[in-house]
């Protein structure tokens, strides 16, 4: 497959693993998809992990605060073309930048903030870093959904922050999803999780491809998860969700 650029603004562009032991990270992932891990400069990136597969950027990881009040976890990065300008819009739409947008060196420009509910959210202005650079493959990004706990409120933050257009997906009255799509693609979705979650705490969910998905839930076993949802089908393909060694949720999707 040829590598793939994402270059549709607000489209998720960038995939990260905050984990409380980078080393057993490490090694789970690539013995599960294959991934080669990269550890960058200590100085100029603080020892952050790059995941790639055949010399594809895939993912990314780095060292979690040992004092930080929530469990390991995978985040998303949603593309811009003026990562100051997004931070202005977050702040007028409702939500709250964690820091003021940072330049990392030759890469390009991140930031990090919460939406209304809470939830978190990054977002990337590309250097010489593009991006994941391979989709819908086995051990690459398949799907990225916002677990809203704040349904109205949340896809009215993201359609002022990000400029999205959101298109409802016709699956009756009791389940309310919203699907970004530009130009005919669909990017991602927000998905009103609220009775689903009974009051935990929403945000991201990072699908990954597998072309079995009862195989790589197995084997994931095997090297140290535990299952969080069987594997089951669903109308857009054949889903589960395992804790990774660390506690990090991990979702798979079919291919």
């Amino acid at each position: 497959m040829p590598d793939i650029t994402v270059t549709t603004p607000g489209a998720p562009c960038w995939l990260e693993l905050t984990t409380s032991d980078p080393a057993r990270s490490q090694e789970f992932y690539s013995a599960l998809f294959g991934w080669n891990a990269e550890t960058g400069d200590a100085v100029l990136y603080g020892g952050y992990v790059s995941f790639s597969s055949q010399h594809r950027r895939i993912a990314g990881a780095m060292k979690k605060q040992d004092d930080a009040p929530y469990p390991d976890t995978w985040s998303v990065y949603l593309l811009t073309t003026d990562a100051e300008a997004t931070a202005v819009a977050i702040a007028e739409a409702g939500g709250m930048n964690m820091f003021e947008a940072m330049n990392v060196p030759e890469m390009g420009v991140m930031g990090f903030a919460t939406d209304p509910a809470g939830a978190t959210v990054g977002y990337w202005q590309p250097g010489q870093h593009t991006g994941f650079q391979a989709e819908r493959e086995h051990g690459a990004p398949v799907w990225c959904e916002l677990l809203a706990t704040d349904f109205d409120r949340e896809v009215e933050f993201y359609e002022k922050a990000f400029d999205w257009t959101l298109s409802p997906m016709d699956a009756g009255d009791e389940f309310r999803y919203m699907v970004f799509e530009k130009d005919g693609q669909q990017f991602c979705g927000i998905y009103d999780a609220a009775q689903m979650l009974a009051g935990e705490p929403g945000g991201w969910a990072v699908y990954f491809g597998a072309a079995d998905v009862d195989v790589t839930v197995a084997k994931a076993v095997e090297l140290g998860a535990t299952i969080k949802d069987e594997p089951m089908d669903t109308p857009y393909g054949r889903v589960a969700s395992v804790i990774d060694p660390t506690g990090a949720v991990l979702r798979v999707m079919s291919i």
